[in-house]
Protein backbone atom coordinates (compact mmCIF):
# COMPACT_ATOMS: atom_id res chain seq x y z
CA UNK A 1 0.00 0.00 0.00
CA UNK A 2 2.56 2.51 1.05
CA UNK A 3 4.44 1.74 -2.78
CA UNK A 4 1.14 2.55 -4.42
CA UNK A 5 0.78 5.76 -2.26
CA UNK A 6 4.33 6.35 -3.78
CA UNK A 7 4.02 5.93 -7.22
CA UNK A 8 0.55 7.98 -6.97
CA UNK A 9 2.08 10.78 -5.26
CA UNK A 10 4.99 10.82 -7.79
CA UNK A 11 2.67 10.32 -10.92
CA UNK A 12 0.52 13.59 -9.59
CA UNK A 13 3.88 15.61 -8.90
CA UNK A 14 4.71 15.04 -12.31
CA UNK A 15 1.08 15.58 -13.46
CA UNK A 16 1.48 18.98 -11.85
CA UNK A 17 4.97 20.18 -12.97
CA UNK A 18 4.31 19.24 -16.40
CA UNK A 19 0.94 21.44 -16.15
CA UNK A 20 2.84 24.27 -14.74
CA UNK A 21 5.53 24.15 -17.42
CA UNK A 22 2.69 24.07 -20.33
CA UNK A 23 0.44 26.65 -18.77
CA UNK A 24 4.70 29.04 -18.56
CA UNK A 25 5.06 28.23 -22.20
CA UNK A 26 1.74 28.96 -22.95
CA UNK A 27 1.90 32.34 -21.08
CA UNK A 28 4.99 33.19 -22.99
CA UNK A 29 4.37 32.38 -26.07
CA UNK A 30 0.47 34.23 -25.74
CA UNK A 31 0.10 38.01 -27.45
CA UNK A 32 -1.63 39.77 -24.51
CA UNK A 33 1.71 39.10 -22.67
CA UNK A 34 2.98 42.19 -24.57
CA UNK A 35 0.22 43.89 -24.97
CA UNK A 36 -0.76 47.49 -23.92
CA UNK A 37 -2.16 47.62 -20.19
CA UNK A 38 -5.94 48.26 -19.86
CA UNK A 39 -6.72 52.08 -19.22
CA UNK A 40 -7.66 51.78 -14.83
CA UNK A 41 -10.55 54.08 -16.06
CA UNK A 42 -12.12 56.01 -18.23
CA UNK A 43 -13.65 58.47 -15.97
CA UNK A 44 -11.15 61.31 -14.82
CA UNK A 45 -12.42 60.99 -10.69
CA UNK A 46 -11.56 57.09 -10.98
CA UNK A 47 -8.94 57.09 -12.76
CA UNK A 48 -7.42 60.07 -10.68
CA UNK A 49 -8.33 57.90 -7.49
CA UNK A 50 -5.94 55.05 -9.38
CA UNK A 51 -3.20 56.92 -10.12
CA UNK A 52 -2.56 58.60 -6.97
CA UNK A 53 -2.40 55.87 -5.46
CA UNK A 54 -0.18 53.10 -7.19
CA UNK A 55 3.43 53.98 -8.89
CA UNK A 56 3.06 51.81 -10.98
CA UNK A 57 0.06 53.40 -12.67
CA UNK A 58 1.90 56.30 -12.16
CA UNK A 59 4.49 54.97 -14.44
CA UNK A 60 2.51 53.67 -16.99
CA UNK A 61 0.61 56.71 -17.63
CA UNK A 62 2.84 59.73 -17.41
CA UNK A 63 3.80 60.80 -20.78
CA UNK A 64 6.53 63.21 -18.85
CA UNK A 65 10.41 62.30 -20.03
CA UNK A 66 12.75 62.40 -17.68
CA UNK A 67 10.03 62.19 -15.17
CA UNK A 68 11.22 60.20 -11.43
CA UNK A 69 8.29 58.34 -9.86
CA UNK A 70 5.91 58.60 -8.12
CA UNK A 71 5.44 62.22 -9.62
CA UNK A 72 2.37 62.56 -7.46
CA UNK A 73 2.65 61.74 -4.10
CA UNK A 74 0.86 58.66 -2.98
CA UNK A 75 -1.45 58.43 -0.30
CA UNK A 76 0.78 58.03 2.70
CA UNK A 77 2.51 60.82 1.91
CA UNK A 78 -0.24 63.00 1.31
CA UNK A 79 -1.78 61.94 4.51
CA UNK A 80 1.48 62.75 6.37
CA UNK A 81 2.22 66.27 4.89
CA UNK A 82 -1.49 67.47 5.08
CA UNK A 83 -1.94 67.46 1.48
CA UNK A 84 -5.30 67.76 -0.28
CA UNK A 85 -6.05 66.60 -3.60
CA UNK A 86 -8.92 68.34 -6.08
CA UNK A 87 -10.08 68.06 -9.37
CA UNK A 88 -10.32 70.80 -11.30
CA UNK A 89 -11.09 72.44 -15.06
CA UNK A 90 -12.48 68.69 -16.19
CA UNK A 91 -13.50 69.05 -19.87
CA UNK A 92 -14.30 65.70 -21.97
CA UNK A 93 -10.60 65.50 -23.06
CA UNK A 94 -8.33 67.62 -20.17
CA UNK A 95 -8.00 67.69 -16.48
CA UNK A 96 -5.99 69.60 -13.94
CA UNK A 97 -5.45 68.18 -10.05
CA UNK A 98 -4.41 70.95 -7.89
CA UNK A 99 -2.44 69.63 -5.07
CA UNK A 100 -2.51 71.99 -1.79
CA UNK A 101 -2.13 71.91 1.67
CA UNK A 102 -3.82 74.47 3.87
CA UNK A 103 -2.51 77.42 5.32
CA UNK A 104 0.37 77.81 3.00
CA UNK A 105 1.56 78.67 -0.48
CA UNK A 106 2.40 75.13 -1.52
CA UNK A 107 0.18 74.71 -4.87
CA UNK A 108 1.11 71.73 -7.58
CA UNK A 109 -0.93 71.43 -10.60
CA UNK A 110 -0.86 68.16 -12.62
CA UNK A 111 -1.87 68.03 -15.78
CA UNK A 112 -3.91 65.02 -17.63
CA UNK A 113 -5.16 64.39 -21.38
CA UNK A 114 -7.71 62.00 -22.74
CA UNK A 115 -6.32 59.53 -25.80
CA UNK A 116 -6.98 55.73 -25.12
CA UNK A 117 -6.35 56.21 -21.21
CA UNK A 118 -5.76 59.43 -19.33
CA UNK A 119 -2.33 60.74 -19.38
CA UNK A 120 -0.29 63.15 -17.19
CA UNK A 121 1.12 65.28 -19.40
CA UNK A 122 2.55 67.86 -17.34
CA UNK A 123 3.45 69.10 -13.93
CA UNK A 124 3.42 72.71 -13.04
CA UNK A 125 4.95 73.83 -9.59
CA UNK A 126 3.49 76.96 -8.41
CA UNK A 127 4.73 77.20 -4.45
CA UNK A 128 5.69 80.62 -3.64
Amino acid sequence: MGGLNKLFFSLLLMAASHGQAAQLNTRSASPTATSTPVCPAQDISFFIQQFSSDEAVQSLYTTIQSAEFPVMPLVQERKDNALLMRLEDVTASTARVNLTKPDSDYLVSYYFKMDDCWRLVSIENQSL
